[in-house]
């Protein structure tokens, strides 16, 4: 298997590991969108959540809040995070192995979101949108049964 999280899981590649766990090592990204982009990547070889292990999968999102609250208790700059996991390559996982990325935010670093964030809520098309989301929550509310 030619996986670079596996083999930075086997010690054979170098990382900058921050927290070691049975299930996960928490690491920093090395094409970091902001400062301290962390990555948590499970230890054994999974390409998607689902291939997680159930036990693994619970303490996932609790090992998140706590790197969250270390990333919040460590730089006083950091005002938010955003925690995204690419889930299969159409999600634009480029790396086929679980890794949930955690990117501190502060203020005014994301300038790029600002036209979308002016523009999104003026009324253009707002009842086909509606109708949009309608239709798919009510899909995913059936799958969610």
């Amino acid at each position: 298997m030619n996986c670079v999280f596996c083999a930075i899981a086997d010690g054979q590649l170098p990382a900058h590991i921050v927290h070691e766990d049975e299930h996960f090592l928490v690491l920093l990204d090395i094409f970091p969108l902001r400062p301290a982009h962390l990555l948590i990547v499970a230890k054994g070889h999974a390409p998607l959540l689902a291939d997680l292990p159930m036990v693994a999968r619970e303490a996932l999102l609790a090992l998140a809040d706590r790197v969250g609250q270390a990333l919040y208790r460590s730089d006083p700059s950091v005002l938010g995070i955003n925690f995204l996991l690419n889930d299969g390559p159409v999600a634009n996982q480029h790396v086929p192995h679980l890794h949930l990325h955690l990117i501190p935010r502060r203020t005014g670093d994301l300038a790029a979101l600002c036209w979308r964030t002016l523009t999104r809520f003026l009324p253009l098309g707002r009842k086909r949108i509606e109708a949009r989301l309608q239709r798919e929550a009510q899909l995913l509310r059936s799958a969610l049964q």
